[in-house]
């Protein structure tokens, strides 16, 4: 009896060990489960946050890359409206060269019609002149011989005897202060316009060397103590300078309006002393620039007449040319 009893004391008593340690075991459990829970939502989570920065990332990179498109963009529509608008000017010049040129042979056309209107006017007054010169011959013909025959040549009828009367040849000398030639031409040719003895600015015959024949060039005598050969004159735009190269090393233009130098006088007189190079810029405004350089020359036809020297630069004006030195036509 009492055996049983303790076998079922220490039965009972290895039960609720069991039970206890069950407890135990089953709330492990569960802590477990739950710590397993917790870390995975904490790396779902961290997953979720690694996605969004790279997402971030992606947005940034794409957005960086539009920006430098835009640029890029930006950049190549400025070069088009640059270019744009020079077109637009040159091709107002040209319009404006085209105009003066169309005016010009509107008013050639106009003259010769009113030429061509006038023509039987002119046709009745020739023949009323003729008639009068007829006239005119018959009644010198009708005059009574003179009594002294041609008694020598004359230049002028004061120069005759007052008691000779009678028929004298006259001679007309001519008088170059009666001459069209304009006072700065009127002596020459010089080999520069440094030797040029008149003080006035024009146009004068310059004579490079003795093998080269003399050109009508502008000297500016009064700028800058005087002396300059003028190579390049715009003022008005009437003359085109959008031209090929062969025109530049010919010249063209006139000395008396918009012209450029032949190049080749301007090769063969600075290839033999040297030269000053002298840039006035004039606006329609009134303000002025100048640029100055102490030493200039330019090549040959064979070199495509470079800029071979360019001495120290002084002025007010920006400094354009040096950039182009050693560099042809």
């Amino acid at each position: 009896m009492c055996s049983n009893v303790g076998v079922a004391i220490h039965c009972y008593r290895l039960v609720l060990f069991c039970t206890f340690l069950a407890s135990a075991a089953c709330a492990s459990s569960a802590n477990s489960t739950e710590n397993s829970i917790d870390g995975y939502g904490f790396e779902v989570m961290m997953a979720k946050l690694d996605y969004l920065q790279y997402k971030l990332h992606e947005i940034e990179l794409g957005q960086k890359e539009r920006d430098e498109e835009f640029a890029e963009k930006f950049t190549k529509l400025e070069g088009s409206i640059e270019s744009i608008q020079w077109a637009i000017i040159r091709h107002d010049r040209y319009a404006g060269y085209n105009l003066t040129s169309l005016l010009a042979h509107l008013q050639k056309i106009l003259t010769q019609q009113i030429a061509c209107a006038n023509h039987e006017k002119m046709r009745s007054e020739i023949s009323q002149l003729t008639l009068k010169l007829n006239q005119s011959v018959s009644s010198y013909t009708r005059l009574p011989t003179p009594t002294s025959s041609f008694n020598g040549s004359v230049t002028s009828c004061n120069e005759a005897p007052v008691n000779g009367s009678g028929l004298y040849w006259i001679q007309v000398r001519e008088n170059s202060s009666l001459l069209s030639v304009p006072a700065s031409r009127g002596k020459g040719p010089y080999t520069s316009c440094t030797s040029a003895s008149e003080n006035v600015s024009g146009v004068y015959l310059i004579q490079v060397n003795a093998k080269s024949s003399p050109i009508e060039a502008f000297c500016e005598q009064n700028s800058f103590g005087g002396g300059w050969l003028v190579i390049q004159y715009r003022f008005d735009g009437s003359l085109d300078f959008y031209r090929n190269w062969t025109d530049y090393p010919n010249g063209f233009g006139s000395s008396y309006q918009e012209q450029w130098l032949v190049l080749e006088r301007l090769y063969q007189l600075t290839s033999k002393g040297r030269y000053e190079l002298l840039v006035e810029l004039k606006a329609f405004n009134g303000s002025y620039r100048y640029a100055q350089y102490d030493d200039f020359q330019i090549g040959s036809e064979s070199e495509q007449y470079p800029l071979k020297k360019l001495g120290t630069y002084s002025g007010t004006a920006t400094d354009a040319l040096s950039r182009h030195k050693g560099k042809a036509v």
